[in-house]
């Protein structure tokens, strides 16, 4: 038996803030999803919880391959993913502040070619095409509930320093990653955070970035236990690297990494000289994200381990002597939590068979777990359709899921949960939601 108390509250008069199209989590998915629909003409609202707008690319800091399709022969791969996420792409590199599409033939079972971005330019470009657009974005605010008639939903509840305030809108988008709208309105989702380490480790993780690394002494010196994967220079010239680290080949040499219970490889990618821009620490909390204090435990775990995992490095690893802790991601990166069961989930089959739909989206290729598992394989043409269902949860007319918070088949979710998969069906949210603001029903195939 549960142990809540309850107080009732008085009856209160919220202020309405009324708008087309209204979009919960300014990450990869939502910020897509907001710029495509206000350039629809939509008067959109986006709010997210964190002071910066970005999502995994802010807060993860990962590259990424799956702009491009993937396959066997480098050669033959084709870029498949343009609109809003490409443009994104080429913003942040005339910035200066990403690598350009790099061609990287060792990664030839994801895609030939990889795009890596600062996390500080990224800051910026998103916030400027958000500017740009005219999307009336809230920071620091909370999604914490919704009004619901029958299907469709009549307000979601916002709390920031302004107070409690519902956002009266004629569509909404769930871009929060946990399907934080379709939960508070009831709608049928499934846990999948507990079955991650069946397909890779565990759902959370929290990237950082070091600093006065000696990089070319620590590949000298660590010749057997470190890998720097070949790339081109960066569209302004600058060397950058790739590189795979495993400790535990010299376990009483790395003693001190060995003692963090890190996992067997340390990925790290290097965007400016002596910097590890970011490190992909590997091994965090098996947690339920959604449940408060489990993810707040989890966030200040994380930061000790990334101090404390900058200290081993710093000691025992050469090249790493004069390095230092130089930043770490705003909040914790979530893989997996809970998925919104929509009108389509994309299985594992029809990714491996390259399927197609009547009713696609876009196009896709990444997977991540094809390394291991060469039978995820996309086939050739090294592609398959996202369909428009995926975005329909059963049991609400007007609104769409886009992001990580849809696809239920664990394995194939190690798929369409990646970044520029969000940003595909970022735009296709926000493009039909701004279609469909005149039409209370939503658009339905």
């Amino acid at each position: 038996m549960s142990n809540l108390r309850f107080l009732m509250e008085p009856e209160r008069r919220t202020p309405i803030i009324d708008a087309d199209v209204f979009v919960a989590g300014a990450g990869t998915a939502g910020c897509i999803a907001a710029i495509a629909a206000a350039r629809m003409g939509a008067k959109v609202i986006l709010v997210e919880k964190t002071p910066v707008p970005g999502g995994t690319y802010t807060n993860g800091g990962i590259g990424t391959y799956s702009f491009f399709s993937c396959n066997e022969n480098s050669s033959k791969s084709k870029r498949i993913v343009g609109g809003i996420p490409y443009e994104l792409a080429e913003r942040i590199t005339k910035e200066n502040g990403a690598t350009g599409f790099m061609l990287s033939p060792e990664d030839h079972y994801r895609s030939g070619y990889r795009f890596v971005a600062d996390h500080e330019a990224y800051k910026g470009v998103i916030s400027e095409l958000l500017l740009e657009a005219g999307v009336t974005v809230l920071l620091q605010t909370m999604f914490c509930g919704v009004s619901i008639d029958g299907d469709f939903i009549t307000a979601a509840f916002i709390e920031n320093k302004d107070g409690r305030s519902a956002v009266v809108a004629k569509q909404y988008i769930d871009a929060s990653g946990d399907g934080d709208i379709a939960r508070f309105a009831g709608l049928e989702q499934i846990e999948t955070w507990q079955d991650y380490d069946k397909v890779s480790g565990a759902p959370t993780g929290l990237v950082f970035g070091m600093a006065g690394i000696d990089f070319d002494r620590f590949l000298a010196e660590n010749a057997d236990s470190a890998f720097s994967m070949p790339t081109e220079p960066t569209a302004d010239g600058r060397k950058t690297r790739r590189i795979s680290f495993t400790h535990q080949r010299h376990p009483d040499k790395y003693r001190a990494l060995s003692d963090m219970d890190i996992r067997f490889f340390t990925s790290i990618q290097s965007l400016h000289e002596g910097d590890a821009t970011y490190i992909n620490n590997s091994k965090g909390a098996k947690i339920d994200a959604t449940d408060a204090a489990s993810y707040s435990r989890a966030e200040l775990e994380s930061r000790v381990k990334a101090l404390r995992m900058a200290q081993a490095f710093k000691a025992c690893v050469p090249g790493f002597e004069q390095s230092y802790l130089s930043w770490a991601a705003t909040q914790l990166g979530v893989r997996a939590s809970r998925i919104t069961v929509c009108d389509k989930t994309v299985t594992q089959n029809e990714i491996s068979n390259a399927a197609r739909f009547d009713d696609e989206i876009g196009l896709y290729g990444f997977h991540d777990l094809a390394p291991k598992h060469p039978e995820l394989f996309v086939r050739e043409p090294g592609y398959y359709g996202f369909p428009y269902r995926m975005l329909l949860p059963k049991g609400c007319s007007n609104l769409y899921m886009a992001g990580r918070c849809v696809t239920e088949d664990i394995t194939a979710h190690m798929s369409t949960r990646n970044t520029v998969g969000c940003m595909v069906m970022g735009q296709a949210a926000g493009v039909t939601a701004a279609c469909a603001k005149c039409n209370p029903g939503g658009i339905k195939i």
